[in-house]
């Protein structure tokens, strides 16, 4: 038999699947949808730009959405923001390269 105090009283919201390893947000403290999104810290990468990982979950079906990468008010696929990072290196790989006929 289920102990008592482990069942969700009625009209409880749903709960949070298993937090993946980054997620830094304490389910259960938050009211509504935001308590359904897997949140990693804030990253400062640039002045006034941040950018963060986030995963939504459906309780109804639990299913997640994401994770994504948040910069600034833009949203990348984990590839996507791969392939950013990837052209960033290469910008600052030519920075590094000598001068023409120097």
């Amino acid at each position: 038999m289920p102990d008592a105090s482990a069942r969700v009283p009625e009209g409880a919201p749903p709960r949070m699947s298993a937090c993946p390893d980054w997620c830094v947000v304490r389910h259960g403290m938050i009211l509504g949808e935001e308590d359904l999104v897997h949140q990693g810290r804030m990253l400062d990468i640039a002045e006034g730009v941040v950018a963060q990982l986030v995963m939504s979950y459906d309780p109804e079906t639990g299913q997640s959405d994401g994770p994504y990468v948040l910069i600034g008010g833009r949203e990348y696929t984990l590839d996507a923001a791969e392939e950013l990072a990837q052209t960033l290196l290469a910008i600052i790989e030519s920075g590094r390269s000598p001068l023409a006929g120097g």
